[in-house]
């Protein structure tokens, strides 16, 4: 038995920071993962934006609904409204569901990229591992939200309104209400809400370090992949965890101050307000979305050094184990119809 061994560069300083540098030099590839989220938000929105044009071209003053919807407005308009809701729910739903996909290319993509030693040519290396990938990180995804429905199960189902709430908190059939203590409610709601949200942020990792896992070692079962990640998560947490937690605070720092930056800008709008403003706001959640496209690709970045460095290779047959001939010549395969023997 061989075994082929997994090029290791390990990156100069900390993990995250050589995985942002990564992502970040790489334009191209986080201006597509941005850009086709984008175009389907902008499919989505389109008939919302028709309706809201004809319906208040003539009716309204100029710039009278800008910033907020009036309470008599939603009254007059309120049927329409919700009918067009119900005629793009189903489109939403499809649209939602196309982007998750595209979330699998991409990451098919990403890691094509940061698993290859070559430059040059990043788009059509990122298409190219996209599709190589992508019905294996298809399995994956389908993995993750059943784990993810799970999940929700535990900590929003039965099991903690009946253990938690109910036979430890003492409230009958999980309702907080009936408690005494404002304190224990509040205390068990924040106490559901921080177990819910680790678990989902947990999930998300396997999933990232699975998505490597079938990359790196170019293996097909995401539920092979799925367990033996879940080993490397158990025996290595913090050199698997470190680098994805401090991505994460970069992503969510910027994603607070983009929303403070909106709610600033939004609170000054009214009936005065032009096209700069709208253009800021619509460049604020754009580059938003961008640096969401950057993280995403620094983590799969960083599970790849992680991996290289924590994932065994797997072991290859060796197709020359049965052979004869000397030390440093020619070697010869034996067949099942060969007839040779050792005389001792």
């Amino acid at each position: 038995m061989t075994v082929e061994a997994i090029p290791t560069d390990r990156p100069r300083g900390p993990v995250f920071l050589a995985a942002l540098g990564g992502a970040l030099s790489r334009a191209p590839l986080w201006l597509l993962a941005w850009a086709v989220p984008f175009l389907l938000a902008l499919t989505a929105s389109a008939e919302w934006v028709g309706w809201f044009g004809s319906t208040t071209a003539h009716r309204y003053a100029p710039g009278e609904t800008l910033a907020r919807l009036s309470e008599v407005f939603r009254f007059d308009h309120g049927g329409e409204l919700a009918a067009l809701r119900a005629r793009t729910a189903e489109a939403a739903a499809v649209l939602g569901l196309l982007s998750m996909l595209f979330g699998a290319f991409a990451a098919g993509g990403w890691l094509q990229v940061f698993l290859e030693r070559t430059s040059g040519h990043s788009v059509r290396r990122f298409l190219w591992g996209g599709s190589r990938y992508f019905w294996r990180f298809a399995r994956v995804l389908v993995l993750t939200v059943l784990v993810l429905a799970a999940i929700s199960w535990v900590w929003l189902g039965w099991p903690w309104k009946t253990l938690v709430q109910g036979f430890l908190a003492g409230a009958p059939d999980g309702k907080l209400e009936v408690l005494t203590s404002e304190r224990t409610a509040v205390g068990l709601g924040w106490l559901q809400a921080g177990c819910y949200a680790l678990s989902f942020a947990l999930t998300m990792v396997w999933a990232d370090y699975t998505r490597t896992r079938l990359a790196l070692l170019d293996t097909r079962s995401a539920l092979f992949a799925g367990a033996g990640t879940v080993g490397l998560l158990v025996r290595h947490p913090l050199r698997a965890l470190r680098p994805l937690a401090l991505l994460l605070l970069l992503e969510l720092g910027v994603l607070f101050g983009a929303g403070a930056l909106v709610r600033g800008i939004s609170a000054g709008l009214d009936a005065g307000a032009g096209w700069r403003d709208l253009a800021l706001l619509f460049l604020v959640g754009q580059v938003a979305l961008a640096w969401r496209a950057i993280t995403r690709g620094a983590r799969y970045h960083a599970t790849v050094n992680v991996s290289r460095e924590l994932v065994p290779p797997l072991p290859r047959p060796d197709p020359w184990a049965r052979r004869v001939g000397g030390p440093g010549g020619p070697q010869y395969p034996i067949d099942v119809s060969d007839e040779y023997g050792v005389s001792l």
